[in-house]
């Protein structure tokens, strides 16, 4: 009697650890990719206009997340599966701790950037910047929603693709989650070098976010939570121009 034979699919080798060119291109290209773009760009369009603004939106999802598909996955590097970003799954319990969780801290770092950037400047001017970027004009309802479709749901998914789903990731295949956690929240925090207080408040937001993917394993709650605090961050600033615009205009 013949038996019946059963292919059985091999193992999948795994994956080698991950080397320091790979994180240098990511921060080369991406990181330093945008910022020379930005400078660039930035001498060809006026300042102060809602161009300014969607030039920057535009910059920040081509390299950063642009890096993450060209030199992680185009290479064979990144999985976009393996980082839980495709499919796009979050459970509800996830979700909605996300949001809360991104909410219960937008006080706590709004402290913390205001003290930290106080301590730094002796005033909170330097901030003034950040505000421009996401609001360079009066308010208008195209300049709203032009912002918080651009700074509040494209450029958090880029960032956490870049950050946690590309940086997070490498540090994590290397070392453990304390070390991953800590350099790659570091980066994150550097990136938003245009004032000390938003590096401050950015570096818990990163903390926190690299805690969420480790334990959620997927990408997309770190998003949700940084979609959460962009796009709540977006509401309060376009409010405040809506309705006392002396507030935030010196």
């Amino acid at each position: 009697m013949t038996g019946i034979e059963i292919a059985v699919p091999a193992p999948e080798a795994p994956r080698a650890a991950p080397q320091w060119r790979d994180l240098i291109l990511y921060l080369l290209v991406g990181g330093g990719g945008f910022v020379v773009a930005s400078l660039i760009a930035g001498r060809f369009v006026e300042h102060g206009s809602l161009a300014v603004s969607v030039l920057a939106y535009a910059l920040n999802i081509l390299f950063f997340a642009g890096s993450v598909l060209v030199i992680g996955v185009a290479r064979g590097k990144l999985s976009l599966r393996e980082m839980g970003f495709v499919p796009p799954r979050i459970s509800a319990g996830w979700a909605v701790g996300a949001i809360l969780l991104s909410l219960a801290l937008l006080p706590v770092r709004g402290i913390i950037g205001v003290i930290a950037q106080y301590l730094a400047n002796g005033s909170l001017g330097g901030m003034q910047n950040r505000l421009d970027v996401i609001a360079p004009e009066s308010f208008t309802w195209v300049g709203f929603l032009v912002t918080l479709i651009g700074a509040g749901i494209l450029v958090p998914i880029a960032e956490e693709m870049f950050f946690r789903g590309a940086l997070f990731t490498w540090f994590r295949q290397r070392y453990n989650f304390p070390v991953a956690m800590f350099a790659s929240s570091l980066l994150f925090a550097l990136g938003h070098f245009d004032a000390i207080g938003v590096v401050a408040a950015s570096f818990i937001l990163a903390l926190v976010n690299a805690w969420a993917f480790e334990k959620s394993k997927s990408l997309w709650t770190p998003i949700l939570m940084h979609i959460t605090t962009n796009s709540f961050a977006v509401l309060i600033i376009y409010g405040a121009l809506a309705f006392a615009p002396q507030a935030l205009r010196p």
